[in-house]
C-alpha cells in the first residue's frame, strides 16, 4: 500500500474524531546540521543554537509563514494541527501572499520561509517553481512538500495538497460567497454546510410544531399516484421530479466548481446528466428493497429543499435534499424492513462517493469530482435524523445501526468534501 493510499484512509478515520488533518511538521535540532525536519530531509538552516529549545526560539524570530490566497480547508487544518504539535509555528509572522513578493526573499531578514499552497494557490510558490528554486520534493500523507535553498542562509519550504498543483477542481464559488466578507476562504465550504444543516433542522422543528413532517409541506393527505399521468407505464410526475431535482443539483455543483467560467454551460449539461444517473441509481436501490417488502414509493420534487441547495452552493458548498419520497407502508410491517429499505440507498451512494473520491486522488478528472460530490451529498443529507429523511426511519428502527452508519458515512463525507 503506497503512502497516498495509507494517507487516504488514515485521514478518513482521523477526520471523524477530530475534524482536522494530521500534523506533518516536526522540528528537531541536529548538532551537525541544525536542520529543520518535516518528515523529510531539507537543507540545513544555519544558526548558533545548541539545543532544540534554542533552535525553536531562533526559528520563531527568523521565519516567515506565507499563506496562499487559494488554500483549502485540508491545508488550513494541516497548518493548525502543526501549530499545536510545534508551538514555534504559532509564533511565526504570518502574512497573506499578496503582501509578499520575490523581493522579500531576503536572507538578512529570514532563515526560513514556509509557503502554504501550491502554484495555483500561492503566487510565491509559483514564482519559485518557475525559477527552479526548489531542489527536493516529497509526499507526506498526501501533502506535497518542496524545499530549496535561496542562498547560503535562506531555506524555502512549500507545503500543499494536490489541488494546489492542479488548475481544475478548486471551488470558484467561494470568491463570490457572501461569507467571504467574514471568513477566510478556506473555512467557507464547511461553514456553508453547517448553515445548511442548521436550516434543515429548523425546517424540521417548525414543521413539527405545526404538525407537518419535514419536507412534507404541500403533501399532507396526498397518496401515491395522485395527480399522476402515465406514458408507457412511466409516471410522468415522478420522472419530472427526478429530472427537476437533477437540474437543481447539476446547477449547484456547476456553480460550486465553475463559477463564473466560459465552460459553465457545457459543464452544467454534463453535471446534470451525472446527477440524473446518480439519482436514478439512488432511487432504484430504494425500489429494489421496497418491492421485496411490498412498500410503495413515489419520488416527489421538494421546492424548499431545492432552493436551500442553490443557496448553500452560493454560500460555498451545495448541501440539502432536492426531493422527498412519498410512501405507503403496509400496516404491521416489521420496522427492520423499513429500515433496510431506507438505509440501502444512502449506503450505495456512500460507496460510490468513496470509490470515485479514491479514483480522483489517482487521476484528477473533474467527472470523478462531480460523481463523488453528488453521491456524498445524497448519502450524508439522507442520513440526517430529520422527519421524512431516511435517517429518521433508520434511527427509529435501530439507533445503534443508524449511529454506526451515520459515523462511517459522515466521516467519509467530511474527508472527500473538505480534505481531498
Amino acid at each position: 500500500m503506497n503512502l497516498r493510499i495509507f494517507g487516504f484512509f488514515f485521514i478518513l478515520f482521523l477526520s471523524v474524531f477530530c475534524f482536522a488533518s494530521p500534523s506533518i511538521t516536526t522540528v528537531s535540532y541536529d548538532n551537525d546540521t541544525s536542520a529543520i525536519k518535516l518528515g523529510i530531509t531539507i537543507p540545513a538552516i544555519e544558526s548558533n543554537a545548541t539545543s532544540d529549545a534554542e533552535f525553536s526560539e531562533f526559528l520563531s524570530h527568523r521565519s516567515l509563514l506565507v499563506i496562499g490566497e487559494g488554500i483549502d480547508f485540508s491545508e488550513r487544518m494541516m497548518l493548525e494541527s502543526s501549530k499545536l504539535s510545534q508551538p514555534f509555528l504559532a509564533h511565526l509572522v504570518e502574512t497573506p501572499e499578496k503582501n509578499v513578493g520575490p523581493m522579500d526573499l531576503d536572507d538578512s531578514k529570514y532563515s526560513l520561509i514556509i509557503l502554504i499552497g501550491g502554484p495555483y494557490q500561492n503566487n510565491l510558490t509559483r514564482y519559485l517553481l518557475e525559477h527552479k528554486l526548489f531542489d527536493q520534493t516529497q509526499n507526506v500523507l498526501g501533502m506535497k512538500v518542496q524545499s530549496g535553498r535561496i542562498s547560503s542562509k535562506l531555506v524555502v519550504l512549500s507545503i500543499s495538497d494536490a489541488k494546489g498543483y492542479s488548475p481544475t477542481g478548486s471551488r470558484t464559488n467561494i470568491n463570490s460567497s457572501p461569507l467571504s466578507a467574514i471568513l477566510p476562504k478556506e473555512y467557507i465550504p464547511p461553514a456553508a454546510t453547517g448553515i445548511s444543516i442548521i436550516l434543515l433542522a429548523l425546517i424540521n422543528i417548525l414543521r413539527t410544531v405545526f404538525e407537518f413532517k419535514a419536507l412534507d409541506f404541500g403533501r399532507s393527505g396526498k397518496k401515491i399516484g395522485e395527480g399522476a399521468k402515465y406514458f408507457f407505464g412511466i409516471n410522468l410526475l415522478e420522472a419530472a421530479a427526478i429530472i427537476g431535482a437533477s437540474i437543481v443539483l447539476g446547477l449547484s455543483i456547476s456553480w460550486q466548481y465553475l463559477s463564473p467560467s466560459m465552460d459553465f454551460g457545457k459543464w452544467l449539461l454534463i453535471n446534470t446528466v451525472i446527477c440524473l444517473v446518480g439519482a436514478v441509481l439512488h432511487e432504484i436501490t430504494h425500489r429494489i428493497f421496497a418491492h421485496l417488502f411490498k412498500i410503495k414509493l413515489e419520488y416527489r420534487f421538494w421546492l424548499e429543499g431545492s432552493i436551500l441547495t442553490l443557496i448553500s452552493s452560493y454560500l460555498g458548498n451545495a448541501f440539502s435534499v432536492q426531493a422527498f419520497i412519498l410512501e405507503e407502508i403496509p400496516e404491521h410491517i416489521d420496522k427492520w424492513k423499513v429500515g433496510i429499505t431506507k438505509l440501502s440507498a444512502p449506503l450505495v451512494s456512500a460507496i460510490v462517493m468513496v470509490v470515485f473520491a479514491f479514483l480522483y486522488t489517482q487521476n484528477y478528472d473533474p467527472i470523478y469530482q462531480v460523481v463523488y460530490s453528488t453521491s456524498g451529498l445524497w448519502a450524508m443529507a439522507e442520513m440526517l435524523p430529520f422527519s421524512a429523511l431516511d435517517g429518521k426511519d433508520i434511527k427509529e428502527w435501530n439507533s445503534t445501526i443508524w449511529g454506526i452508519f451515520f459515523f462511517l458515512i459522515g466521516g467519509a463525507y467530511l474527508l472527500v468534501t473538505f480534505f481531498i
